[in-house]
């Protein structure tokens, strides 16, 4: 039997070299499975509701990859949308007179929900339905004021849909740009200080 005797270092005793070697080694060190829980919370809680999608799943994957990306299911859509759609509406050059959007507002429900499809994650997986209904109620349309009612259905589609890409892309690039922060160097050594690790010369935890 022998007894060898080991010389342990501290990360900052270490060679350049061989501290490059282990961050380098250790470059996912604070991006393991839960590192962006609190990101997704945030998001589904706050920050997509606050734009008017009642948020229930986020899906993503990334970062370097064709299809990469973000996207999240929702179960409905906030009054504040149609809203907001109807302050976009022109005829000619010139917004709805506040006679005009009052007639949409009081006359026209939305409501919409998005499900997850296909293989990716992007904001192009969503299977959205997204309805466009004139109030019936005891009302009886002139034909002319029925049709230029229903006449706005499809730019209100494409306006959802353009709200709901965008969120997407921050999303998206709200979660990369957290990843980027965690894995940059700076970072990995606060966490490799922070372990107390002993390392062998060559920079092997020990």
């Amino acid at each position: 039997m022998k007894t060898v005797e080991l010389k342990l270092y501290k990360f900052d005793e270490l060679s350049k070299d061989v501290q490059e070697k282990v961050i380098e080694k250790n470059r996912d060190i604070n991006v393991y499975d839960d590192w962006h829980e609190f990101i997704l919370e945030d998001w589904i809680k706050k920050e997509i509701p606050s734009k008017g999608f009642e948020a229930t799943n986020i899906y993503y994957s990334g970062f370097w990859s064709q299809g990469d990306g973000a996207m999240f299911e929702y179960d409905g859509i906030a009054y504040e949308l149609l809203n907001e759609f109807v302050d976009t509406i022109l005829i000619g050059n010139e917004p709805l007179s506040p006679m005009r959007k009052q007639w949409i507002l009081n006359n026209v429900s939305v409501s919409a929900w998005g499900k997850h499809r296909g293989p990716y994650n992007h904001e192009g997986c969503c299977s959205h339905s997204i309805y466009w209904e004139v109030n019936n109620g005891d009302l009886h349309y002139s034909a002319t004021f029925y049709k230029w009612l229903v006449s706005f259905a499809d730019d209100f589609e494409w306006f959802l849909r353009e709200k709901y890409n965008s969120i997407c892309q921050d999303l998206y690039r709200s979660l990369e740009e957290s990843y980027d922060y965690l894995t940059e160097e700076r970072q990995i050594v606060e966490t490799l200080y922070g372990q107390d690790y002993d390392y062998t010369e060559d920079g092997n935890i020990y």
